[in-house]
C-alpha cells in the first residue's frame, strides 16, 4: 500500500502521504536487527541467560496467582569441569605454551594470551559464578514477591560449589544468616534421589554418548583447522578445536565478559559446537538413556507431594519450615536433563524418536541443552490458583506451571490450563503413573549392567 501510494504520488508531483498504522514503531530490517551469539550455544559451559522458550509470558497468566513453587538449580560458574579440562582443554594449552610464536591474523592475540583457568580451583565456584548466583536469586526474589520472603531453609548438594551457589543466591533474599542451607551429606532423608540421583545410582555412568560424540567432532573440526590452519604454528588437532571452543564459554563466565576466542569461529561452527553437546547429553541424560526418567521421576514425585501436603511439608528431605511456600535446591548440570526427560519438555514433538546421527546436524530437534544448563540454569514447577480455566473459560481450579530458565515449558500432553498450564488432577495423575513406572528405582540403579 505505500508502496502504490509513493508511486502516484510521485507521479502527480505530490508529496507522499502515509498513515501512522503503515510505519513500524520502531523500524528495522527484515532480520528485526538479529545477531548470532556463540554465547547462547554452548551446552553447560555459558554464562547464565534467560531462555525464550515458546513465547509464553513469563508472568503468571491473568486472573491467575503463584500460590506455590518450586526451583532445581544448577550451581554458578566454575573453573572448569575436570574432564572436560583434561581431555579437551588442557592438552591445547600445553601445546599453545610451547608454540607462543607464529600466530598470526584473527588468531594473533594467542601469542600474548594467558589462560583465566586455574588449575588448582578447576571445581570451585569463580568471583563471577557468585556474582551472577546473587543476580539470580534477585530475579528469582522479584518474581515470587509474596513467597520469597518466607524462604527459611534450602538443599544443597555437598560439593563446595553447589553450596557456595546457594551461599551467594541467597544474599539476594535476605540481608542475615536467616536462612539455612542443610547439605544433603547422606540419603538418610531421602533427599538424595531428588536432588543428586545420578549419585544414588550405581548404574549410571557419563561415558553413554563419548563415542557418537567422538564421530560427530571427527566430521565438523578438522574444516575447522583446515579454515585455520594459515594462522597457526601448529596443527589443530579436532580436540584443540573443540578445546579453544570450550575456552570461549569458560574464559567469558569466569571474567565475567566476552572471551575473544569466541570470534574465531564462525556462526556454523559454533551450530556444530552445540550439537556435539546436545548429542553427548542425548545419550548420558536426555531421551536415550533409559535410565533418565528414572532419575527424574524422584524430584517430580517429591516437589508433587510437597504441593499436595504444603501445610505439613510431609516429604523426602522435609523439615521446611511452616509457612515456606518458595523450595530451593541446588545441584549439578545432570539432574534437570533426568527431569526434562521424565515430562517431556525437550524431546521431540513428533510420533518418532528424536534422531542423533553422527555425520550431519539434525537441525530440527527440540533438545538444545544451551537453553536448560547454562551454569545457574534451572527448571521450576509453580503451583497456581486461578479464577477461570484457559480459552475454554472453565471455572477456577489449580494448574501446574513448568519453568526452565525463566521460560514456561509446556507438558506435551498437559497444556490445556491457563498459559498452556497443566491441571493439577492431570498432573497428578501422570506422576502417579510416572512413579509406578519407575518405582523400581533401586532395583534398577543397583544393576551394573
Amino acid at each position: 500500500m505505500l508502496f502504490f501510494s509513493l508511486l502516484l504520488a510521485s507521479s502527480a508531483h505530490a508529496v507522499p502521504v502515509t498513515h501512522d498504522s503503515q510505519v513500524p514503531i520502531i523500524p528495522q530490517d527484515h532480520s528485526q536487527g538479529y545477531k548470532f551469539d556463540p554465547l547462547l550455544h554452548l551446552p553447560g559451559i555459558s554464562p547464565y541467560f534467560d531462555a525464550i522458550g515458546f513465547g509464553l509470558e513469563h508472568k503468571a497468566p491473568d486472573n491467575c496467582k503463584v500460590t506455590s513453587a518450586s526451583y532445581l538449580i544448577r550451581h554458578g560458574a566454575i573453573y572448569s569441569n575436570d574432564a572436560e579440562y583434561e581431555e579437551f582443554i588442557k592438552p591445547f594449552l600445553q601445546k599453545l605454551e610451547k608454540n607462543r610464536k607464529g600466530w598470526s591474523g584473527p588468531l594473533e592475540f594467542f601469542g600474548k594470551w594467558q589462560s583465566p583457568v586455574e588449575e588448582d580451583k578447576l571445581e570451585e565456584l569463580t568471583p563471577s559464578g557468585a556474582v551472577d548466583a546473587e543476580k539470580v536469586g534477585k530475579h528469582l526474589r522479584e518474581r515470587y514477591p509474596e513467597l520469597a520472603p518466607n524462604v527459611r531453609r534450602v538443599l544443597a548438594d555437598k560439593k563446595s560449589r553447589t553450596y557456595d551457589t546457594a551461599k551467594n543466591m541467597m544474599k539476594a533474599f535476605s540481608e542475615t544468616d536467616s536462612i539455612e542451607i542443610v547439605r544433603v551429606l547422606k540419603n538418610e532423608t531421602g533427599a538424595m534421589e531428588p536432588l543428586i540421583p545420578h549419585k544414588a545410582c550405581d548404574a549410571f555412568n557419563k561415558e553413554p554418548g563419548k563415542q557418537e560424540q567422538s564421530e560427530f567432532i571427527e566430521t565438523y573440526a578438522p574444516s575447522v583447522s583446515l579454515r585455520l590452519e594459515p594462522f597457526t604454528p601448529f596443527e589443530l588437532e579436532p580436540k584443540d578445536i573443540v578445546g579453544m571452543q570450550m575456552l570461549c564459554g569458560y574464559e567469558s563466565a569466569i571474567n565475567g565478559k566476552r572471551s575473544e576466542i569466541c570470534g574465531i569461529f564462525t556462526d556454523a561452527e559454533w551450530m556444530a559446537y552445540e550439537y556435539a553437546w546436545d548429542l553427548k547429553y542425548a545419550y548420558m541424560v536426555g531421551p536415550l538413556n533409559p535410565l533418565s526418567p528414572y532419575l527424574g521421576f524422584p524430584w517430580l514425585q517429591a516437589q508433587a507431594h510437597l504441593f499436595q501436603h504444603i501445610q505439613t511439608h510431609d516429604t523426602p528431605g522435609g523439615g521446611w519450615p511452616d509457612d515456606q511456600r518458595f523450595f530451593l535446591s541446588f545441584t549439578h548440570r545432570e539432574v534437570p536433563p533426568f527431569i526434562a526427560t521424565a515430562l517431556g519438555l525437550f524431546n521431540s514433538s513428533s510420533e518418532a524418536q528424536e534422531q542423533f546421527p553422527t555425520d550431519h546436524i539434525n537441525w530440527t530437534r527440540a533438545w538444545r541443552m544451551s537453553d536448560l544448563i547454562p551454569f545457574l540454569g534451572h527448571v521450576g514447577m509453580e503451583k497456581m490458583t486461578c479464577e477461570r480455566g484457559a480459552l475454554s473459560g472453565d471455572g477456577s481450579g489449580q494448574f501446574i506451571r513448568f519453568i526452565a530458565n525463566t521460560a514456561p515449558r509446556p507438558i506435551p500432553n498437559c497444556q490445556s490450563g491457563p498459559g498452556a498450564s497443566c491441571p493439577i488432577e492431570t498432573f497428578n495423575e501422570i506422576i502417579g503413573d510416572g512413579a509406578k513406572k519407575h518405582e523400581d528405582f533401586h532395583q534398577v540403579c543397583d544393576m551394573k549392567e
